[in-house]
């Protein structure tokens, strides 16, 4: 696919979605940018036209479309016969040369992963001046300014810095009572385990970046509970003690607010950076079925592919249904803003640089489910999986939450010799590293995970939520 200069300008940026741009490894294009649709026109193109013949033109220009070969590449994956316009080749030598193809691709794109910068870091957008987040080959740590290091004691280690959990004393002296609890007790609490002795001889919170590990601490014991619920809860306070002309309280809130961000950021930065990795190995081999020659590895690095590939089956059936609305739903007066507003809007680009059409999403999608599909099939890549990862597999094909608690109680939780309870604080955790990634493309596999939370929650003590005070407005009692 041909590639524009501003483009090429925005290869490897941090905001584009993986599972896109992993198909560009079948066009021979950037293995971190979205294969072109044809090439922006010259704004004098339409000049002097008929209005009939400007209609033609942008029906030509949708329905052109990728080349053959984009098709044909998914076709082909799927043990489908494609339709080829040529004299047919012999057998083997086709598959020979589509081997060669396919490697040649694959290495071309882990070459330019691997000329990615060491760190993430800021860079200033040519065209609009805006500063965006470049994405490096490994997250930066922001309480170290470094690189992230996963443990060096082995893979078991590595495994505990994806999911962190909390030594029994730790829990026993930091853990809120979520029975009885409510916001204000909360942020005391934290903001007390967040403070340290400063250079003044006062007690308050460390300048920025460093923490307190009394607040890893804290945060650790209670990473279920509090979450992007008390980062919203943290950023209202300190709205609302502004918006009241307390500008000291303000401005103290405001200090443990970002002191959070720091903590939540550090906390999750393993996690991040083991899924960064599981995409290099799944992004370039997208549509590749023979999966034990690249998810292979360590548990931690089985998990981090695993999900890398369920959120890109989350991503592309959202897309599916998007387009699908689009695409046959009728356009009319009332209903433009809904259909402006579905979907991703870079699609009414005069270039767009993502795959929209039903037909495009339909394709990628059924074959990242398939690729999902196979790899919870293949008993050594998924046997051993930790028992959240999959009960989100198993619950996702429950329909009806009545059912699956039913199913969480009776089936599941005593299979794996854990309890409903311990089952659900696992599913919140594991729901706060996912919310940690950028929302493109994993936010549709966090809301499916957050829903399932909820679901799982229905009747118990864990249903309570203290924060729905704080969803909109703080108000006096």
């Amino acid at each position: 696919a041909h590639l524009t200069a501003r483009k090429k300008a925005h290869i490897m940026k941090f905001h584009y979605p993986l599972f896109a741009l992993a198909l560009t490894s079948w066009q021979g294009a950037d293995a971190f940018h979205v294969p072109s649709r044809n090439a922006m026109l010259p704004s004098t193109a339409l000049f002097g036209k008929s209005r009939k013949a400007r209609r033609m033109q942008k029906v030509e220009k949708q329905t052109k479309g990728r080349s053959q070969q984009f098709y044909e590449a998914i076709q082909d994956a799927q043990d489908k016969k494609a339709e080829v316009k040529e004299k047919p080749k012999d057998e083997d030598d086709e598959m020979d040369e589509d081997e060669k193809r396919r490697e040649a691709l694959k290495a071309n794109a882990e070459a330019r992963m691997q000329a990615r910068p060491e760190l993430s870091t800021m860079i200033v957008d040519e065209d609009t001046g805006i500063e965006i987040v470049a994405q490096g080959q490994s997250v930066l740590d922001v309480v170290t300014r470094k690189a992230v290091k996963l443990s060096n004691l082995g893979p078991e280690y590595r495994l505990a810095q994806m999911f962190p959990g909390v030594p029994p004393d730790i829990r026993d002296k930091y853990r809120l009572d979520w029975s009885t609890v409510e916001v204000p007790e909360m942020v005391e609490r934290l903001r007390e385990a967040c403070s340290v002795k400063l250079e003044d001889g006062s007690r308050g919170i460390p300048p920025h970046p460093n923490v307190a590990n009394s607040g890893i601490d804290f945060i650790l014991a209670n990473r279920d509970l509090l979450g992007d619920r008390m980062k919203q809860t943290l950023g209202r306070l300190t709205m609302k003690a502004a918006s009241d002309g307390n500008q000291e309280e303000a401005d103290e809130m405001n200090m443990l607010w970002k002191n959070y961000l720091t903590l939540e950021n550090h906390i999750s930065a393993p996690f991040r950076q083991i899924i960064q990795d599981a995409e290099g190995r799944v992004g370039p081999n997208f549509g590749n079925l023979e999966l034990t020659k690249y998810c292979s590895g360590d548990l931690y690095e089985r998990v981090g592919n695993y999900i890398v590939l369920k959120g890109m089956v989350a991503h592309w059936e959202k897309k599916v249904v998007d387009a699908n609305y689009y695409e046959n739903t009728p356009k009319t007066r009332d209903n433009t803003v809904s259909l402006l507003s579905r979907g991703d809007p870079r699609r009414y680009l005069p270039d767009p640089p993502i795959l929209f059409t039903l037909k495009e999403c339909t394709q990628v999608c059924a074959m990242a489910q398939k690729m999902c599909q196979q790899f919870v099939e293949t008993e050594e890549l998924y046997a051993d999986f930790p028992p959240e990862v999959v009960f989100l597999e198993d619950a996702l094909k429950v329909k009806g939450g009545a059912a699956l608690r039913k199913y969480m109680i009776d089936e599941f939780c005593p299979s794996r010799g854990i309890t409903p309870e311990g089952l659900r604080e696992g599913m919140r955790r594991f729901h706060q590293q996912l919310a940690s990634m950028q929302t493109d493309p994993y936010g549709d596999l966090t809301k499916k995970v957050g829903d399932l939370c909820r679901a799982m929650a229905v009747g118990t003590e864990d249903e309570r939520d203290p924060f729905i005070r704080y969803d909109a407005s703080v108000k006096p009692g």
